[in-house]
């Protein structure tokens, strides 16, 4: 990670962000905390600069087709040597805000000069006015937003007088500090030295607070993208801690790598594929003359220069007709490969388990994924509200100054369990469980998120993963923030979409090398996966916050949760899809006087008696 100093053309080192890091929650457009610098971490702008840019292209044909981009682009690693390091992400000092802790001024980076990698403040020492106070200057504690992705320094100046101009000086000296030696938000003032004029930081909190006549209108900085790079923009800016987690959502797209895609010999072509088409023109022996010259020698002894042809004819008939356009066409080619079980591609390797004993009736299927990759993509960022889902927002920040043919991404290896269930068992439970989720619903309406897939369905699926994330987790030794989940339910926006009912719960690393075969070792043997859900259902049966959790129909996020709480079902942000909402412990293991609300309420019942699974 590099940033630069002022006018110079070298940049410094600023630290270290891992690769898959880059494409979540320290991507383009968040301020990230090193140890000596707060920064931004700039556009892609450059990411595709250099001699060896075309060795980090990524290609997954599913994504390709809704976001309208060639291909995708990972992130340059840093050289493996012990000094060396990558200077291709950049990033820029933010805020340039920076506060003394010890004579509580606000300064201005640029105030430092060339004196910047010091941060070493200048102003005169209170104790000793011939020199300079020397404390170590920090990045403030604030900043201000907007919803359309603008970002920028808290005004200092403009909040303490009112938004007018200082009437002592044209560069007031603005200090900031606590009242009786108290730390909270409340105690907190911003005073001008010149001219005396104090104000409240708590304010700056309230709704309005940048809005009214002399209101603070957005001045459309993307800091991210440079400083002289601005957009118009008439929102009213809001106050955050820069530190808030409402400050940057990453708003990113992944799909596995399926059939075809996941052939070598498709890859090679794919990688080759807008060379090829340039000779098309040509006629095919142009192209079969380019694929015996610069792919087969690429290729591995066991592709043929027939299997090449092939898989290019596949690939130009894929691309000629190809009509994926959203995000729900993604999960319904997933969801039809992971049905089917058994395959045995380059990156994408199954086949099909038996379902453990008692739990038939619950699933149709069990896949066993021994080798899975997944494409992650970053589309953009918002700021105070998540991402709505759509590539069109006005609220979705650029990436770049200039529009790319090409989306930063990273590729995750790894292994995965799907579980496809009974449909029948589904829709029995559905009724049984009648307006249960109506509450849910409306909670979901008048939020600000939106969930085409929500239904009941969704609910149980959702918990199932968490449930199981988490039972995992105990038995494998993996951490629950390294395990994944992908719910396959049905898109309830149009009725011609398929029926899915489906969960994927996947490891997936950017080590080359993958995970170490836990999962699969679980769902390889019916009688452990037995065990893991087993236990599974003892765990859910009781929470520590019982017996209000279990009994609650308001909790989390916009109170889009029933029952479930994080001692029970809630799983890190990075492994949950869907912002840790949607839940409810009740629909798999039922209540101890109506077990009928659980999908495995019957089964559990019978844990609970010390019987046999029914």
């Amino acid at each position: 990670m590099a940033r630069r100093f002022g006018n110079q053309q070298r940049p410094e080192h600023a630290g270290n962000v891992r690769q898959s890091q880059l494409i979540s929650t320290f991507g383009v457009g968040s301020i990230v905390d090193f140890v000596h610098d707060t920064v931004i971490i700039a556009g892609v702008d450059n990411w595709d600069a250099g001699d060896n840019w075309e060795e980090r292209k990524l290609f997954n044909n599913n994504l390709q087709a809704i976001t309208g981009v060639e291909h995708f682009l990972a992130p340059k690693t840093a050289v493996n040597t012990l000094y060396a390091k990558s200077q291709d992400v950049e990033s820029y000092i933010f805020p340039q805000k920076l506060y003394c802790p010890i004579c509580k001024h606000i300064i201005d980076v640029r105030e430092l000069g060339n004196q910047q990698k010091k941060h070493s403040c200048f102003m005169p020492s209170a104790t000793k006015p011939d020199k300079t106070c020397g404390g170590h200057l920090v990045a403030s504690r604030f900043a201000i937003v907007c919803p359309n992705g603008h970002i920028e320094d808290f005004p200092y100046s403009w909040w303490v007088h009112h938004g007018k101009k200082c009437e002592k000086s044209t560069s007031p000296h603005i200090i900031m500090y606590n009242f009786d030696n108290r730390s909270d938000i409340d105690s907190l003032i911003v005073e001008c030295e010149d001219c005396k004029a104090k104000r409240g930081m708590a304010l700056a909190f309230s709704k309005n607070a940048f809005a009214g006549e002399n209101g603070y209108p957005c001045s459309g900085k993307h800091p991210h993208l440079g400083k002289d790079y601005t957009s118009e923009c008439a929102e009213i800016m809001i106050a955050r801690l820069r530190s808030s987690s409402s400050v940057y959502f990453p708003a990113t797209l992944s799909a596995l790598t399926i059939p075809p895609w996941s052939r070598k010999a498709v890859q090679l072509i794919e990688a080759e594929y807008e060379e090829l088409a340039d000779r098309e023109q040509y006629g095919e022996k142009a192209v079969s003359e380019y694929v015996k010259r610069k792919i087969l020698p690429r290729a591995k002894n066991l592709i043929t220069f027939s299997d090449l042809m092939s898989a290019y004819r596949l690939v130009k008939e894929q691309k000629s007709s190809y009509k994926m356009q959203t995000e729900a066409d993604i999960f319904a080619a997933e969801y039809d490969v992971l049905c089917r079980g058994t395959a045995n591609d380059n990156e994408y390797v199954a086949s099909k388990t038996t379902v453990p004993v008692g739990f038939e009736r619950i699933f149709e299927a069990i896949t066993v994924i021994e080798k899975l990759t997944v494409i992650n993509a970053l589309v953009g960022f918002t700021r105070i509200n998540p991402w709505d889902g759509s590539l069109s927002s006005n609220q979705l920040a650029p990436l770049a100054r200039t529009k790319k043919n090409w989306l930063p991404a990273v590729k995750l290896l790894g292994e995965g369990i799907f579980f496809k269930f009974n449909q029948e068992t589904l829709d029995a439970w559905e009724r049984a469980v009648g307006n249960r989720y109506q509450d849910m619903a409306s909670e979901l309406t008048e939020s600000f998120l939106e969930n085409d897939r929500f239904s009941h369905k969704y609910v149980v699926l959702h918990t199932f993963a968490h449930l199981l994330i988490r039972q995992l987790s105990d038995d494998c030794g993996y951490s629950t923030s390294s395990i994944k989940e992908k719910i396959y339910s049905t898109y309830m926006d149009d009725p011609n979409r398929p029926n899915m009912c489906g969960v994927l719960v996947y490891l997936a690393t950017s080590d080359s090398e993958g995970s170490l075969g836990g999962l699969i070792s679980i769902a390889s043997d019916p009688k452990r996966m037995e065990s893991v859900l087993r236990n599974m259902l003892h765990k859910a049966l009781w929470c520590s916050a019982d017996p209000l959790c279990s009994t609650s129909t308001q909790q989390g996020f916009h109170s889009l949760n029933y029952a479930a709480c994080h001692d029970c079902v809630l799983l890190p942000e990075t492994s949950c899809e869907f912002r840790n909402v949607l839940l409810d412990r009740i629909s798999i293991v039922g209540m101890p006087g109506n077990p009928r609300l659980g999908l495995m309420g019957d089964i559990a019942a019978s844990l609970m008696k010390g019987e046999s699974l029914p």
